[in-house]
């Protein structure tokens, strides 16, 4: 018999080991989650997940890489039916990132550890900066791709910052979007004409409610229906 694993086993143990994994950095957190907790939970032995992921920081990888992907995806859908300014879009993924965070304390942890683990956060720096890149190089011909990488360092601290502190009724979500869009825009330089267009875009998307469809979305990906299978295996 053939030791070549089938594209779809080893998709179905992946999705096994994320799915496991997910629960596990949210139950007890990334730093404290081991191999050994991710088999328990997921029914894959341990050597079998070694074999296809070197370390857990690679699986946290993966994971960011999916949530990412799903705020794209359902930040385009709603944008791109209102605009087809690069910009403006571009400032609705990072609105969305920061409703997703707000909304759970969960998906909020999970966002600052890949933004926070060496590998993954430069990828996540790597990911950002072609996005801005792409965004912005027609108005700053001038400037090269390391330009926007080092740039991008600092846009991504104030991302990362912004996450990190919970809203309150002083400083609420539309505010914090608020703030967030005004930093990001000066720090590429933008006209306050723009910085203007950009606040009275996003008061046209109701990003609560595609927040929610995004983490379902995500989850769902995963075989997990809802945020409170991941809560349940939080509270035990």
């Amino acid at each position: 018999m053939s030791n070549i694993r089938s594209e779809g086993a080893t998709a179905e143990l992946h999705r096994k080991v994320l799915t496991a994994a997910t629960a596990m950095f949210i139950q007890k957190g990334f730093e404290r989650t081991t191999f050994m907790d991710i088999a328990k939970f997921s029914g894959v032995p341990k050597s079998k997940i070694l074999y296809e992921f070197s370390s857990k920081e690679d699986i946290l990888g993966i994971l960011v890489t999916k949530f990412l992907d799903g705020v794209t995806a359902a930040s385009d859908t709603v944008s791109k039916k209102l605009t087809d300014d690069k910009v403006l879009i571009l400032l609705s993924n990072e609105v969305l990132q920061l409703y997703m965070a707000e909304m759970n304390e969960d998906m909020r942890n999970l966002y600052l550890a890949g933004y926070s683990m060496p590998k993954t956060s430069e990828e996540v720096l790597k990911r950002r900066t072609e996005i801005m890149y792409d965004t912005f190089r027609l108005i700053f011909p001038e400037q090269e791709l390391k330009d926007f990488y080092e740039t991008e360092i600092a846009s991504m601290g104030i991302m990362r910052a912004y996450m990190t502190i919970p809203c309150d009724m002083y400083f609420t979500i539309e505010a914090k979007a608020k703030r967030l869009i005004t930093m990001l825009l000066r720090i590429y330089k933008a006209e306050e004409e723009k910085i203007t267009e950009a606040l009275e875009f996003i008061e046209k998307i109701d990003f609560e409610a595609v927040a929610e469809k995004a983490v379902k979305s995500v989850f769902n990906e995963l075989s997990i229906k809802t945020l409170n299978v991941l809560h349940s295996a939080h509270n035990k």
